[in-house]
């Protein structure tokens, strides 16, 4: 039985329980700290970022999402929740609008761009990593997401 690029994307994909959670990429990460999904192509295999094939999904194929940006809302490099409703952590826009995001959040601290935020391409692939390999051992657990997603210490006690 062959899977379809899709299937297959889905395979990757760990969905978090909340209405609201990430569903963070458990395939291949690159260097850059983003997941990474190989797709078939006439020329032959072609690596693409998981957001945009995410993104793709959603908007039709890859030639549709051509010369756009892809904008993280969460922040979180390797979140691949695109959908078509308000939930949806992925969006298509144009440099400038990524430019304006980025200036607009000044990546300070959100809930989570404290984590990811002034780290060197090797120390995003690394945390990406890390956050990948726990995820994959032991499915999504809170006390994960709040340290290596969100930064907080799993001892220290939530408020609610």
């Amino acid at each position: 039985m062959h899977l379809s690029d899709a299937e297959r994307f889905d395979s990757y994909v760990l969905r978090g329980p909340r209405e609201n959670s990430c569903w963070i990429w458990l395939g291949a990460v690159s260097d850059d700290g983003y997941g990474r999904f190989w797709i078939k192509t006439p020329e032959g295999q072609k690596a693409v970022s998981a957001h945009r094939f995410a993104l793709a999904l959603v908007h039709g194929g890859l030639d549709n999402i051509e010369g756009t940006q892809s904008l993280h809302d969460c922040d979180v490099p390797l979140c691949v929740r695109a959908t078509d409703e308000r939930t949806s952590h992925l969006l298509l826009g144009t440099k400038s609008d990524n430019m304006l995001d980025r200036a607009r959040k000044g990546r300070l601290p959100s809930a989570t761009a404290i984590k990811w935020r002034h780290l060197t391409r090797a120390e995003r692939a690394g945390q990406s990593r890390r956050l990948r390999d726990e995820l994959k051992s032991h499915g999504w657990q809170e006390d994960i997401i709040r340290e290596l997603v969100y930064g907080i210490d799993p001892s220290h006690p939530t408020l609610f």
